[in-house]
């Protein structure tokens, strides 16, 4: 028989109590209950819902105990919250709704995810409902029209509430007199199951809860001694967050607007037609979806007009003046009543407003007035230049001469169609006079020695 030495036997020992220890735990890992947490903060949008919806895969897939939905929101997307609620009466999985931290809310659309969900608890200090339904301008349905969609969202939140057993009442009021409640009004009124200061403090009063899921069954909640699985936002669904934020919808209807006014001033420089078409149809995207107030678009409107006037026919800064005054009300008002709670920043409306005159001002006003010289003045009068007829000239159209769009009428005895190549004879302020240039003739590729002699 054949002794090992102590020191070894003493390292075969440890070895084996490590393989133990670390067997023990990966199995405690592997069985270990666990929720799925899903943060909602910010206004309900179409990704808010595709998040939401990987977020209760992942809790079927993983079997998890239940899906927490920590909420912080001023409203949102009508049919983003209509999808989400669907989502949650079929759910196979427990969801829960925790309005949090102190001083948060779930108004509108928030305030009807709430509902649905199979347990609602909020935080001391934070409130709930305004469920009422707006236009996406964020003013009153008209009409007949208004008094349907009252009455669908109606029916559907009494019908949700009587089936978790909250106050279909209280429900019918958020939707007909936008009522708002406290978390202690809410859970008197029987709209709110717990009041829970913390997450620990939910899962304590959580744990032994029964709740009926989809299908009818009653699944008991065991809450303690889980573990927190997160889901965030994928990177797309943040870069289309980031659309539905009020500054960046500004901002990009802002840049929009540079970069097609740079187009039509300078016509084939292209790069900033490209620029501010996306620019343009990512805002118009953007304002799809938010609600957008009709009274701010007009004002924004109103300033792009003051502002091109006055390039066009000075007025010693009055129309400037009236612009930026325009501007600054229209960004402001842009949002006003928004259901989706989108605001903007007035350092980024008084920064704007102020880049936008001087943008107008001192670049599209130094283009304007450099052909407004007299003929024989400047340093480039175009006499002489080549340019090439965009529309036929009979007498008058337009041409395109060192990268710029001009008016133009023929004096010459030949006539002009579009695509034939002009001479400038000479300016009239913002009128070209030109006449047909005529084309090279071509000359021979090669001389032979012999032709020369």
């Amino acid at each position: 028989m054949i002794r090992r030495p102590w020191y070894r036997r003493l390292l075969i020992a440890a070895a084996a109590v490590a393989a133990v220890a670390l067997a023990s735990a990966q199995s405690d890992r592997g069985t270990q209950r666990q929720f799925v947490l899903m943060h909602m903060d910010g206004p309900i949008m179409p990704p808010t819902r595709d998040c939401f919806q990987r977020a209760l895969d992942v809790a079927v897939r993983e079997r998890a105990e239940l899906l927490l939905i920590e909420m912080n929101t001023p409203g949102g997307h009508g049919e983003a919250m209509r999808q989400i609620a669907q989502e949650i009466l079929n759910a196979r999985v427990p969801v829960v709704v925790y309005v949090t931290p102190s001083g948060a809310r779930a108004a509108s659309a928030g305030a009807v995810i709430g509902i649905t969900a199979h347990v609602l608890a909020m935080a001391p200090s934070t409130n709930i409902g305004a469920a009422h339904p707006v236009l996406g301008t964020g003013g009153d349905i008209p009409g007949d029209m208004r008094d349907k969609v009252v009455n669908d969202m109606s029916a559907f939140l009494r019908t949700v509430a009587e089936r978790r057993g909250k106050s279909a009442d209280w429900a019918d009021s958020i939707v007909r007199k936008s009522v708002a409640s406290t978390e202690t009004e809410a859970h008197k009124a029987g709209v709110v199951d717990l009041i829970a200061s913390d997450r620990d403090d939910l899962f304590r009063k959580l744990d032994g809860r029964k709740v009926k899921l989809g299908d009818g069954t009653e699944r008991p909640l065991h809450t303690i001694g889980l573990r927190a699985t997160e889901v965030e936002p994928t990177w797309v669904e943040r870069l289309l967050l980031l659309l539905f934020d009020g500054n960046v919808t500004l901002i990009l209807g802002a840049i929009a607007f540079y970069g097609i006014i740079a187009e039509v001033q300078n016509p084939g420089a292209i790069v900033p037609g490209v620029i501010g078409s996306i620019a343009l149809v990512l805002s118009l995207y953007s304002m799809s979806v938010l609600s957008v107030n009709a009274a701010g678009v007009a004002l924004l409107l109103l300033a792009a007009i003051l502002f091109v006037v006055e390039v066009y026919a000075p007025t010693h800064g009055i129309l400037t003046a009236g612009g930026i005054t325009a501007f600054i009300f229209g960004a402001l008002m842009l949002f006003r009543d928004s259901s989706t709670g989108a605001r903007v920043s007035i350092i980024v409306v008084l920064g704007l407003a102020l880049f936008t005159a001087a943008f107008f001002i001192f670049v599209i006003g130094s283009v304007i007035k450099s052909r407004r010289m007299p003929p024989g003045t400047g340093p480039d009068t175009l006499v002489g230049a080549l340019g090439r007829a965009k529309t036929a000239l009979d007498p008058e159209g337009s041409v395109l001469v060192e990268g710029a769009l001009w008016r133009a009428v023929n004096v010459g005895m030949d006539p002009i169609a579009a695509g034939d190549s002009v001479l400038v004879k000479a300016r009239d302020n913002l009128l070209l006079k030109v006449v047909r240039a005529e084309a090279p003739e071509a000359g021979p590729v090669y001389q032979s020695a012999r032709s020369t002699e």
